[in-house]
């Protein structure tokens, strides 16, 4: 059975596993600030004239040039340097003998500031034909086409517009960043992917956090709403050809060329707050496959709010079938309300009312003001009994979805009591998520997304809407560095012959 926690202790525990890195500066590397900023002071001292640096303006974009090229500079000078003391070890093979250096190759590595080129030496045993390469175990890395700090801006652009904009906007920002659209792509499906593993595991362990803390002190009420939008995909299919007949090839490749087919898909959006709430709202966005982990995913960020058994828990969505009940089941161990949408009741009673309409009944208008009146008083049975009765005597599809519409959510449409109490009866906060969540970078003119890879972009935007953003790339670095123990822990043995 889940077990309750306090909105503190929740607070508490999402802060100790929040961990943003503040850069510590290394006391080799400040007395270089020091002294390159004691030099510029003389500079400035000298220009009595004004000559070398005009005016605040002209220092402001001369220092920045200068940055970027003092940082280029020393990266490149890392690089070169740790590559000479790779060169200056002895590598020895696990057979004993001294492995011969082979050759040497080299690969760029984006930063920031532009490309360093970094030579790479390459060390081999001739008789047990084991090798080496000892400079990823000075870098703590392999051949990495970009640094995780680029890859960072990258992804930051590129989740939220296109990625043509995205590479434009760095070059306009890091004029010697090079990165090009596909690439930008291929960076937001990658750190896509990393993201569902970086969620996956928050959630999950928001959810075993809850399950051992005590019960009393968390949230006394949240509401819950969910909600589907559609967003546009687009995959590659055969062109059917005539029997007999060749297909058309691509020109490179000479493959069987293919047609895009282009359709709608639904993405699933929801929300936890406590009432009220203007900041500090969680978010769940997936693709319609993952309809169970959506409901999964509203409990653990209830959690994250500080949802206990005592927590009353009020859920708004529309009146789909799949929705009320795995809501409900969400919540079991707590008390539990399902609210219908309003809106979406009032749109199903014009529908109705239309349907009345057509059938010599009054007004559609005048038909589904009354009925809502009897809805707001919590007379749905009334309803209910006219569409049903409406429904049998014309044998009217419409009006009998509609009469097993409300007779399923008869219980979750007493508005007036609703408002009385101060609640909300419109899950209006999830329909204008989709817009902002969601809608600002997936469904942009003119583009399309393989079904395979919308998860990718809903998981970046789900981190940026729920401010995990930075806690995401602080988890990124710490992957990154535990890899780079693992190079420096599994390199050969090696005996440093002399520093470089």
């Amino acid at each position: 059975m889940r077990t309750s926690r306090s909105l503190a202790e929740t607070r508490k525990h999402a802060e100790s596993e929040v961990h943003v890195e503040t850069p510590v500066m290394s006391s080799a590397l400040k007395m270089l600030l020091d002294s390159t900023l004691a030099s510029f002071s003389r500079v400035v001292q000298q220009d009595t004239g004004a000559e070398v640096l005009r005016d605040l303006l002209d220092t402001v974009l001369q220092v920045g040039r200068f940055v970027a090229a003092l940082g280029l500079g020393m990266i490149q000078t890392y690089v070169d340097v740790r590559y000479r003391q790779a060169k200056a070890t002895h590598r020895q093979c696990s057979c004993g003998k001294a492995m011969e250096w082979h050759t040497d190759t080299e690969w760029r590595h984006g930063t920031q500031f532009g490309d360093v080129r970094v030579k790479d030496a390459y060390a081999y045993c001739r008789p047990c034909r084991e090798s080496a390469r000892p400079l990823h175990g000075w870098l703590g890395t392999g051949v990495e086409r970009r640094s995780l700090a680029l890859e960072e801006k990258v992804v930051d652009l590129a989740s939220d517009e296109s990625c043509a904009k995205a590479v434009a906007k760095l070059q306009r920002m890091l004029p010697g960043a090079e990165v090009g659209r596909t690439s930008a792509l291929r960076l937001l499906h990658e750190h896509g992917a990393n993201g569902l593993e970086f969620v996956a595991e928050k959630l999950a362990g928001a959810i075993a956090h809850a399950a051992t803390t005590g019960q009393g002190g968390g949230a006394i009420e949240l509401e819950v709403e969910y909600d589907g939008g559609m967003i546009p995909v687009a995959t590659l299919e055969p062109i059917v050809t005539p029997e007999g007949q060749e297909p058309e090839l691509t020109k490179v490749r000479r493959l069987p060329k293919r047609r895009k087919v282009c359709r709608w898909e639904e993405a699933k959006l929801g929300l936890v707050q406590v009432p009220g709430e203007v900041v500090g709202r969680l978010y769940t966005v997936r693709p319609t496959a993952d309809l169970e982990p959506a409901f999964e995913d509203l409990f653990a960020l209830a959690c994250m709010k500080g949802w206990t058994e005592q927590t009353q828990v009020r859920g708004l969505a529309d009146g789909a079938r799949h929705i009320r009940p795995r809501m409900a089941e969400a919540f079991h161990a707590g008390p539990f309300r399902f609210i219908l949408d309003r809106p979406h009741a009032k749109e199903h009673l014009f529908e109705a009312g239309a349907e009345l309409e057509k059938l010599g009944g009054e007004p559609k208008d005048v038909w589904a003001a009354a009925a809502m009146d009897k809805l707001e008083t919590g007379n749905a049975i009334q309803v209910i009994s006219d569409l049903r009765r409406a429904a049998q005597h014309a044998r009217n599809d419409v009006l009998r979805l509609a009469a097993d519409y409300f007779e399923r959510n008869q219980d979750a449409v007493a508005y007036q009591e609703y408002r009385d109490q101060g609640w909300s009866t419109a899950s209006s906060e999830v329909e204008s998520g989709h817009r902002s969540v969601i809608q600002v970078r997936v469904k942009l003119p003119g583009t399309w997304w393989h079904p395979d890879n919308v998860k990718n972009i809903l998981a970046l935007r789900m981190i940026k809407a729920n401010g995990w953003w930075d806690e995401y790339w602080a988890h990124q670095r710490k992957r990154w560095r535990d890899r780079a123990h693992d190079f420096r822990s599994t390199m050969p043995r090696t005996r440093l012959a002399h520093a470089a």
